[in-house]
């Protein structure tokens, strides 16, 4: 596949999870306005998953969640920060892993978003976000 196919798929791809995410963070009586801010929204609805998980041990349906959160902080991101380039693969994280280029850096959204459902609030993406967005953007 040419990059300029995969840059349009990833774009519709990218579209259909942000629209995933806006719903499913309406089940959880949660609004995504795309600020900074709802960074926050984002974090207390991966702590819930989180608690979930922890409870049953079931991963179904969890990695997908995390990839609509994290193609979510992209988006805040370049709203409100400034444009980067998002691809599938990382040479060394592999195949979907979808590396975020950003500020002369590189961010892992969707990674951080897996971490935090998996492993617990220490990965808080609010900290994470503060730490690599905000305060790397002073």
């Amino acid at each position: 596949m040419n990059g300029q196919n995969e840059n349009s798929e990833l774009k519709e791809l990218k579209s259909k999870m942000i629209e995933q995410a806006i719903g499913v963070a309406k089940e959880f009586n949660v609004i995504l306005d795309f600020s900074d801010n709802s960074i926050k929204n984002v974090e207390s609805i991966l702590s819930e998953l989180n608690v979930e998980y922890e409870r049953t041990k079931n991963d179904e349906g969890l990695n997908g969640l995390a990839y609509m959160f994290g193609f979510y902080i992209v988006d805040v991101i370049e709203r409100n920060h400034g444009k980067g380039r998002l691809e599938r693969h990382h040479p060394e994280f592999g195949e979907n892993s979808f590396p975020f280029y950003w500020n002369d850096g590189t961010l892992f959204p969707m990674g951080w978003c897996q971490k935090r459902i998996f492993d617990g609030k220490e990965d808080d993406i609010e900290f994470k976000y503060r730490v690599f967005v905000l305060e790397d953007n002073d």
